[in-house]
């Protein structure tokens, strides 16, 4: 609970618990795993204290045509995931859908979906530090993994995290400025199931205690220096988001000859669409439609 007081800490704690009953979402059903192999690791934590007590669980994507054909071969591009969550929801496993399909329509390359620690009980900066210890793992292991071929996607929270680190990256419906105060933020103009303000306000306080500290680009990404961003951005936002403006923002301040940026808009969507669609639905179609981008961007900026 470090950076609450005792009492506000249990406050917080308290209405977390009940969204967290409320919202709820259990992993996907292992039938999107058709072509694809799904293997989970435990990847060391600096905060194992030394004798191995902490890791970050995580999962690793590979499709079976590939691993029946690369078993001793060099090693391999990695897409490492991570999944949205407001940075307080144990929702770790709702992207296997997004993983399976992109280990199975990219063969040569494995995806790794992280976890990452949650708040209240774990406030900046410990998600942050949970993203960096996987890339150090990833690269720990130049036999393995291509550390010269390394992108990074993330939804919401985890489109946050995605931003803070350096190869390429895929943010879809990211929120990149925590610095503004949720009920001062921009809002799109015909917002669709719209995050409340005092829920985003809550999530904001659960895992960043001091204001101050929301204006670490670590933290509000928005912020950050565009020198600091890779060559090949990747961002897509849902226009019935109020989460949206922003991460356009940022798209168009990237947008500076410097790298290769792709922003897309999921028009009438709102924000998390892709988690609950049902096949033949408008939200369906927008969701092959990104996915089908994500992929084409992976191949191109990974040279698969």
């Amino acid at each position: 609970m470090t950076g609450h007081s005792p009492a506000r800490y249990e406050e917080l704690k308290a209405a977390v618990t009940a969204a967290r009953l409320q919202f709820d979402q259990p992993d996907d059903a292992t039938d999107v795993l058709e072509d694809v192999e799904e293997t989970p690791v435990q990847i060391p934590s600096r905060d194992g204290h030394g004798d191995g007590s902490r890791t970050i669980a995580g999962r690793l994507y590979r499709s079976k045509e590939a691993a029946a054909s690369t078993a001793s071969g060099g090693p391999t591009p990695v897409l490492v995931n991570w999944h949205g969550s407001g940075l307080v929801f144990h929702w770790f496993g709702q992207d296997r859908p997004y993983c399976a399909q992109v280990a199975r329509e990219i063969p040569g390359l494995v995806v790794l979906d992280a976890d990452y620690r949650k708040a209240p009980e774990d406030p900046f900066p410990a998600a942050v530090h949970d993203t960096e210890d996987v890339l150090r793992w990833v690269a720990s292991q130049p036999d393995v993994y291509d550390a010269s071929r390394v992108a990074l996607s993330g939804f919401s929270a985890g489109g946050l995290l995605a931003l803070l680190q350096i190869p390429v990256v895929v943010a879809v419906y990211p929120t990149v400025d925590l610095s503004v105060p949720a009920a001062e933020r921009k809002q799109v103009e015909t917002p669709i199931q719209p995050i409340p303000a005092h829920m985003a306000a809550l999530f904001d306080e659960c895992w960043t205690p001091d204001p101050e500290t929301r204006k670490d680009p670590r933290c509000s990404s928005g912020r950050a220096d565009p020198a600091l961003f890779p060559d090949h951005v990747v961002i897509l936002t849902c226009g019935g988001d109020n989460c949206a403006p922003e991460a356009n923002d940022l798209a168009a301040k990237l947008k500076d000859g410097k790298r290769k940026v792709v922003h897309e808009v999921m028009e009438g969507m709102p924000h998390a669409f892709d988690k609950t669609c049902k096949p033949g639905t408008p939200e369906w179609g927008q969701k092959e439609k990104m996915n089908a981008l994500i992929i084409q961007e992976l191949k191109e900026a990974l040279r698969i």
